[in-house]
């Protein structure tokens, strides 16, 4: 895990080293750079594999390629295999793979990674800048193509470093966050800034700019005719997957909450471990449905783990929210972010590597949205099964199974599978006259039509592409964030190559055996995990931000929310925005209706905070000595 940032265009050692070190955090153990009349190159290194040999940049034997290269590829010794006869290693690292691994096959070469990755090439006899980023999108990697030079990095904050970046908001990508509370394919919040895509590959050659998707999802089916012929298959692939993401040179430990899914990963990791493994949980004083410790411990104590938790308080969203969403780049996720970043701390104090669960209901069918579309798919083929409908969904899924099933009827905006925080006609009323007059589109779900394959005709595999191909990157990008802010690596046993293909290829009439979400995980670990993860109700990592906003944080979000610097910044309608918050905060409920006001509440003091610490300039305060 490392920060790469550089460019195309001319050579600029200063502005390299102070683009570099915007990325400290991200490598505190070294950096390295590169610089010809062409590219510059800069490298912040978090020491994991090959801690004595795997500086950067590495070059090739004549010098005329150099990598800069930020994450983990998990088969890179089989790769140094098949091309050991041919080139003359100098490292052990995976690094040096990439960059033979270019040099034998090209940009192709991506196709032979499985890890999580985003790294620049330099290839000096070609003119040719090649960068990549992994197939599901664990590590980001961001460009901005202005016409004095063409821009990447790792974190977005690395382009403050050049005086004539320009710090605008970009409409689009806020009315888009406001809609889904992500933003859904390459835009950012920063105008003309952009991500480049999980699976795709990027050239720059002779200044010219090409983008290539060298990988997307297959939705072929697996011929198999049971359910219980994919419960030992699934065991063997995570075993693999975990035994592949443990590999480091330094110590490591894995996320353990009260789900099936960091459990199934700790449970594995702790087999495999030459000495007890820790593990580390966020937990709440408020308690009760916030509570997940119950099935973690006795995890962690079947398991013989070494257990570290952190509580979470209000104190910690008062303290951190600005770091955060300076660590963040821009407004991506919600309120469990928060989480994210207390508990990451607490893994910084004890290990460097760190396993993450992440994945598991994208790819198993973790959401009540996924049995609404087999539902579906099911009433088409017989109408009759319509009548089933409340024997098919338990009493916890209903409220977002009818959601899903009946809203789209009301509500065109709900039809993708996705949650819409505010409707066209609430983003109407929320936004002042003139932004939202001002915005190039004003229907944001458009953008979903990017994500529509006709090859995919199912609702049930519609669904399952959607949420690989935006929640879950969104996911992706919080861990690295949150991680790296704390100088921590984590990593993702669910999406290994392996594991996606598998999931992908496992009809979601076994993935929900019985109507039973997530069936395959829950039934291949039944022997491993507690009774107690068998009774509970699915709690996806609540965060008690609702009932915070009424206490604690009262006073700090109305004061953010609806002074003067914020109403002169002209993005909300400040009426709508306090009759939300006075709705909220007096009702004495802790129900559905008050999560979803939450998350509203949230997000738009993400997108304000934003502003004041990117447009206004507040950066600042976060930079390090270096900068300052």
């Amino acid at each position: 895990m490392c920060g790469i940032s550089g460019w195309y265009g001319p050579k600029d050692i200063k502005l390299l080293r102070r683009m570099t070190s915007f990325l400290d955090h991200r490598g505190p153990d070294g950096e390295g750079f590169f610089a010809d009349k062409n590219v510059s190159l800069g490298h912040k290194r978090l020491s994991i594999i090959d801690l004595k040999t795997g500086q950067q940049p590495i070059y090739n034997d004549d010098r005329s390629a150099v990598i800069v290269f930020n994450g983990e590829i998990y088969n890179y010794k089989e790769i140094r295999k098949e091309l050991e006869n041919k080139y003359r290693f100098k490292t052990k690292s995976d690094t040096e793979v990439i960059l033979r691994a270019y040099e034998e096959h090209g940009p192709e070469c991506v196709q032979k990674f499985n890890g999580m990755f985003a790294f620049a090439i330099w290839d000096a006899k070609k003119d040719l800048l090649f960068l990549a980023r992994d197939r599901v999108g664990v590590k980001p990697l961001y460009y901005f193509d202005q016409a004095k030079r063409f821009m990447f990095a790792s974190e977005i904050k690395a382009f403050l470093a050049d005086e004539q970046f320009p710090r605008k908001l970009n409409m689009q990508a806020a009315a888009e966050y406001l809609t889904f509370q992500n933003i859904m394919d390459e835009k950012t919040f920063f105008e003309g800034v952009k991500m480049l895509l999980p699976g795709h590959y990027l050239l720059v050659q002779n200044g010219a700019v090409s983008i290539t998707q060298y990988w997307d999802a297959s939705y072929k089916k697996s011929d198999k005719q049971r359910v219980e012929d994919y419960y030992d298959e699934f065991r063997s692939i995570l075993s693999r997957s975990v035994t592949r993401h443990m590999v480091s040179d330094v110590p490591l430990g894995s996320y353990l909450s009260g789900g099936f899914d960091s459990s199934s990963v700790a449970t594995f990791a702790a087999g495999k471990s030459k000495k007890r493994i820790e593990t580390f949980t966020g937990t709440f004083k408020e308690g009760g449905i916030y509570d997940e410790t119950k099935g973690s411990r006795l995890v962690a104590k079947k398991i013989g783990a070494v257990v570290h938790e952190a509580t979470i308080s209000p104190q910690d969203f008062l303290s951190n929210i600005e770091k955060i969403l300076y660590h963040l780049d821009e407004p991506k996720t919600g309120i469990p972010v928060i989480s994210q970043d207390v508990v990451s701390k607490l893994v910084s104090q004890h290990v460097k590597v760190v396993l993450t669960g992440h994945a598991g209901d994208e790819l198993f069918a973790g959401y009540p949205v996924y049995k609404v579309a087999y539902f579906k798919d099911l009433v088409r083929k017989n109408p009759f099964m319509a009548l089933k409908f409340f024997s098919f969904f338990t009493w916890s899924e209903l409220p977002r199974s009818l959601y899903f099933m009946f809203f789209p009827l009301f509500d065109e905006e709900v039809k993708h599978g996705l949650f819409i925080m505010f409707n066209k006609k609430h983003r109407k009323r929320l936004l002042s006259k003139s932004f939202y007059g001002a915005l190039q589109n004003k229907n944001t779900t458009v953008v979903l039509e990017k994500f529509q394959r006709k090859d995919i005709t199912s609702s049930a595999d519609k669904a399952q592409y959607l949420y690989l191909k935006t929640y879950l990157p969104s996911l992706l990008v919080c861990e690295d964030k949150m991680g790296m802010a704390h100088s921590i690596e984590a990593r993702v046993p669910f999406c290994d190559n392996e594991m996606v293909d598998f999931a992908n290829s496992v009809p979601l009439k076994f993935k929900l055996h019985h109507h039973e979400l997530k069936h395959i995980i829950k039934q291949s670990m039944r022997k491993d995990l507690p009774s107690i993860h068998y009774r509970q109700p699915k709690k996806g990592y609540p965060t008690p931000f609702s009932l915070w906003i009424r206490k604690d944080l009262k006073r700090y979000v109305y004061s953010v929310l609806l002074d003067e610097r914020t109403g002169n910044r002209g993005i909300f309608n400040q009426k709508y925005v306090r009759k939300l918050l006075d709705t909220h905060c007096n009702s004495k409920s802790d129900g559905l209706r008050d999560l979803v006001n939450a998350a509203r509440i949230w997000s738009l003091l993400n997108i304000e905070l934003w502003c004041r610490i990117f447009i206004d300039g507040e950066y600042e305060k976060f930079a390090t000595d270096k900068l300052k």
